[in-house]
């Protein structure tokens, strides 16, 4: 049988049946693990050859770094001294062959810095998502805003953000604003015209039915488009954070403030010709983006498109 009927003491109620678990369930899950041991075994692979390649060859750390080195400098701003990229000797790797006296760390300055960099993001980007929402939904419900602001906005959302920093400087001066300033004007533009074009796949059906239920006014966004438009607002939020941390990026790269964010440990990498810090400081920022994206944005995306039925069957 391909379940179990359970009846109750009484005998009087109706079975209530409750399905066996198949053998697919396991099996399903067996091609994707499957899947991401071979990505992880092609990366280790790949870690192994750079850094074999750089103990054999000998080149110079200084101007591309090994894995070592890498991990090295990240520790280093954790406010942990190791000697990875040293020759394998006594005491490595918490002591520099050939060294008698220890060098204490640095402070921690990566999670200051990635402290800093998050409280800029969300400010910014939540001022950068409300005038999105807000002008996205305007120039869907009005054609003539949507040919008066449409084009504008295609245009500066190609603008690369760190144009936008010699217009911050000169208007707002070198401070956390300007900074918000660029990471603002160099997001909501995609945020708005992703939600615009996210908007137009609804279907029109949907507004005559509400019609003719006597859905008007603001019952009508109330009940009908406001709900049929969330997968796209859900779809807006990932295109618009990527264009967000971007120009955060940009903008901390160039602004030096007291408040030391991402950017400015990767231009101090650049000032002291650290290669591997300013290779560490971009696997982190890598790191975070593909986290929040894939963690937070996407699964709101999934979530909202399988409430509506717009998920493809797996």
């Amino acid at each position: 049988m391909d379940s179990d009927s359970v009846l109750p003491r009484d005998g009087t109620a109706d079975p209530v049946v409750r399905p066996l678990a198949t053998a697919d369930e396991g099996a399903h899950s067996r091609p994707h693990r499957t899947k991401w041991i071979k990505i992880l075994l092609v990366w280790l692979a790949a870690l192994v050859l750079w850094e074999g390649s750089y103990r054999i060859i000998q080149w110079k750390s200084w101007q591309f770094p090994a894995p070592s080195h890498v991990v090295d400098a990240t520790l280093d701003m954790l406010g942990v001294r190791t000697y990875f990229g040293d020759p394998l000797a006594e005491g490595w790797p918490w002591q520099r062959a050939g060294a008698h006296v220890h060098v204490a760390a640095g402070d921690a300055k990566l999670p200051k810095a990635i402290a800093v960099s998050g409280v800029r993001l969300l400010i910014g980007f939540s001022i950068s998502l409300a005038l999105g929402i807000f002008l996205g939904m305007a120039m869907w419900t009005w054609s003539f805003l949507d040919d008066l602001l449409g084009p504008l906005f295609l245009g500066l959302q190609t603008l690369p953000s760190v144009c936008w920093v010699p217009l911050a400087i000169l208007t707002l001066g070198i401070n956390e604003s300007a900074i918000l300033m660029v990471l603002v004007l160099g997001s909501f533009f995609a945020t708005a015209i992703a939600l615009r074009d996210g908007l137009r796949t609804i279907p029109p059906i949907y507004e005559r039915a509400g019609l003719m239920l006597a859905a008007t006014n603001w019952r009508l966004y109330r009940y009908v488009l406001l709900p049929a438009s969330l997968p796209a607002m859900a779809s807006s939020l990932r295109q618009g954070f990527s264009f967000a941390w971007r120009s955060l990026m940009g903008a901390e790269l160039i602004f030096m403030l007291q408040n030391q964010g991402l950017g400015f440990l990767l231009n101090i990498g650049r000032e002291f010709a650290d290669v591997a810090q300013v290779v560490a400081v971009m696997i982190v920022m890598i790191a975070i983006g593909m986290t929040v994206d894939r963690w937070v944005f996407a699964q709101i995306e999934r979530r909202v498109r399988n409430r509506f039925g717009l998920m493809a069957a797996t």
